[in-house]
């Protein structure tokens, strides 16, 4: 069943430099109700979250591909973990991510 992280749900939120807001998490396909990674530090134990939990990609990656090229320019806000990981860091400068802040985007304005 497809549901959220049983250890942390991340989410990851991109503003756009034409205003536009895209959102995804850190989402399994194979949810759990106890986290396999139980104990571990941060950071260990990540191929547990694809083999067991099925989760597709971490926040960070789901909001790029959502994102696509509206990316370029833009905005990384990561709410719910304090840190994004290398690989997730590199895939951000490769879609052109202008900046990654760790807490919530503002709110969204008309």
């Amino acid at each position: 069943m497809i549901g959220p992280c049983a250890k942390q749900v991340v989410v990851a939120t991109i503003i756009a430099p034409d205003g536009s807001y895209f959102a995804s998490t850190n989402y399994c396909i194979s949810a759990q109700e106890t986290c396999p990674r139980v104990g571990m530090k941060t950071g260990e134990g990540y191929e547990l979250c694809k083999s067991v939990c099925n989760q597709p990609a971490h926040a960070e990656i789901n909001v790029l591909q959502a994102a696509g090229n509206k990316a370029k320019g833009g905005k990384l806000y990561i709410f719910g973990h304090t840190y994004a990981c290398d690989s997730c860091k590199q895939a951000a400068k490769e879609a052109g991510i202008v900046e990654i802040i760790i807490g919530n985007p503002p709110p969204i304005t008309s």
